[in-house]
C-alpha cells in the first residue's frame, strides 16, 4: 500500500502511530465497493445490475465510503504495525485526523500499548528446592487409617465427649454484644482433635471449639472469647475480640471399619487381600506424590521467575486480569474492601507478569505444542482424569486450548528444571502432600 507512518512514544508502554494513506488507495477501495453495489443492488424501476451510478451514489454513498474507509484503515494499520515491528498488547484506539476523498489523503492515529521488551535472567542461576520422598510402611499405614476414618460408622452417645468424637453444635458470635455477618451456625459439625488446614484464624478457632467441647455432655452451653488475627481477610472483624456462645446438640462415637473383604469391596475390589489393597493404596500415593511435587516445583519456579525478572507490564492486560479476578471473587463473597482490592491487584499483577515471562520463554526457546503432544498428555493421565478431560472436550471444543496451555506450561517447567540449579531435600510423604 502507498502509506507513510510516524511512531510516537507516549507514557510507559503506550505508543501512537500516525498513518497517512494516499488518496489513490481510498479511491480504489471506493471504486471496488461501488462496482459490487452496481452488480447486486436492487432499486424499484431498474433491472438488477442496471441501476445508474448516480442513483447508487445518491442512496449508498455514505455506506460505500464507510466500508472503503474501514477496509483501508484495517489493512494500512496492519501493514504499518508490521513495518514498524510493533506488537500490540491492547486493542488500538483509532481517531480520524483527515477524512479521505478524491482530493485528500486519509490521515488517522492509532493509540495502543506494546508488549515490554526484556531479557529473561539467566535460568542457570535459579535454584529451586525439590523434595525427595521415599514412601514407607508408616506412610501407607497412615493413609489406610485415613481411608478407614472416611468410612466410620457414627453412633450417638450420652456420655462425655472424648478425642475423636463427632460433635454437632450451634454457635453465635458477638463483638461488644452485637452480631456481625455470618456470626452463627445451626448444625456446625467437627471431630474433636481432627487436623484442620486453613488460615491461622480457622485453625485457631477450631482449636477453641475442640477445647470447649472436650469432656462435655450433650446440651451443654458454654461461652468463650477468641481474638481474630489482625490480618484476617474480613477487615470488619480482624483483630476483634469475639464472644462465642455454643450449645452442644449431639455427640457421636465413631466405629472404625475393619480391613476385610467387605471393606475392600467398597472400592470395587472383589476377592482382594490386604497386600493387594495395600499395593493399590501405594500406587495411588505415588501418583498423588508425583502431582504434588510437580506442583511444588512449578510454584517454586514461578516465584523465582517473578523475583529475578523485573519489567513494566501493559495497563490494559493488568486491568483485564483485575476485572476477571474481581468477578470471580465477587461470586464467592460480597465483601470487597480496599484491602481485598489491593490483594487482588497484586495477584493480577503477578499473573500478567508470569504470562509475559512464559510468552518470552516460549519465543526464545521455540517451544511449540502439537496435536500429538495434547494426545500424549491425555493418554498419560490417570484413568479418572482421562475421562474428565475427554468429557470436557466433548462438551466444549475450546477446552482443547486449556489443555494446550497446560502442556505448554509443563514444557516450560521441564526446560527450566533441566537448566536450573536443584537443591534436593529429604521429606516425609505427609509433609509434601498435606
Amino acid at each position: 500500500m502507498n502509506i507513510t507512518s510516524k511512531v510516537n512514544k507516549l507514557d510507559g508502554l503506550k505508543r501512537s502511530v500516525v498513518i497517512t494513506v494516499n488518496k489513490d488507495e481510498y479511491l480504489a477501495a471506493f471504486s471496488k465497493d461501488l462496482n459490487k453495489y452496481k452488480s447486486t443492488v436492487k432499486i424499484d424501476g431498474f433491472r438488477s445490475g442496471k441501476v445508474p451510478e448516480n442513483i447508487i451514489l445518491k442512496n449508498y454513498r455514505d455506506r460505500i465510503h464507510g466500508d472503503a474507509l474501514n477496509k483501508i484503515i484495517e489493512s494500512s494499520l496492519k501493514e504499518s504495525l508490521k513495518l514498524n515491528k510493533l506488537d500490540t498488547a491492547s486493542p488500538p484506539r483509532l481517531s480520524i485526523n483527515e477524512e479521505p476523498s478524491a482530493e485528500t489523503d486519509l490521515v488517522f492515529t492509532a493509540e495502543f500499548e506494546i508488549y515490554p521488551l526484556f531479557v529473561i535472567k539467566n535460568i542457570e542461576e535459579i535454584t529451586i528446592d525439590i523434595p525427595e520422598v521415599i514412601i514407607g510402611e508408616e506412610d501407607i499405614a497412615d493413609v489406610i487409617t485415613n481411608i478407614q476414618k472416611q468410612h466410620v460408622k457414627w453412633e450417638e452417645k450420652k456420655d462425655r465427649a472424648v478425642s475423636g468424637d463427632k460433635i454437632i453444635m450451634e454457635y453465635e458470635g458477638f463483638i461488644s454484644g452485637k452480631e456481625f455477618d455470618n456470626n452463627k451456625q445451626e448444625n456446625f459439625t467437627f471431630i474433636i482433635d481432627d487436623k484442620v488446614s486453613g488460615d491461622a484464624a480457622t485453625v485457631g478457632l477450631y482449636k477453641e471449639f475442640y477445647k470447649n467441647t472436650l469432656g462435655e455432655m450433650a446440651n451443654t452451653k458454654k461461652s468463650f472469647t477468641y481474638k481474630m488475627p489482625d490480618d484476617f481477610v474480613d477487615t470488619k472483624i480482624a483483630g476483634k475480640e469475639i464472644e462465642y456462645k455454643i450449645r452442644i446438640k449431639n455427640i457421636y462415637k465413631g466405629d472404625l471399619p475393619e480391613l476385610n473383604g467387605d471393606f475392600y469391596k467398597k472400592f470395587g475390589a472383589e476377592n482382594t487381600s490386604a497386600e493387594i489393597f495395600k499395593g493399590n493404596v501405594k500406587k495411588h500415593m505415588n501418583l498423588e506424590l508425583e502431582q504434588k511435587i510437580k506442583s511444588i516445583i512449578s510454584a517454586s519456579i514461578n516465584e523465582k521467575l517473578l523475583d529475578v525478572n523485573d519489567f513494566e507490564i501493559p495497563k490494559y492486560m493488568l486491568e483485564s486480569e483485575v476485572k476477571h479476578i474481581t468477578t470471580q471473587y465477587q461470586g464467592m463473597t460480597q465483601n470487597l474492601d480496599d484491602k481485598i482490592k489491593l490483594e487482588l491487584d497484586q495477584i493480577a499483577r503477578k499473573r500478567v507478569k508470569l504470562n509475559l515471562i512464559y510468552m518470552k520463554l516460549t519465543e526464545d526457546n521455540k517451544i511449540s505444542v502439537s496435536q500429538n503432544d495434547i494426545s500424549d498428555y491425555i493418554s498419560k493421565s490417570d484413568p479418572s482424569t482421562q475421562e474428565q478431560l475427554i468429557a470436557k472436550v466433548k462438551e466444549d471444543k475450546n477446552y482443547l486450548n486449556h489443555i494446550k496451555n497446560k502442556v505448554l506450561e509443563d514444557a516450560i517447567m521441564d526446560l527450566i528444571v533441566s537448566k536450573c540449579k536443584k537443591n534436593k531435600m529429604q521429606k516425609k510423604f505427609s509433609e509434601v502432600v498435606n
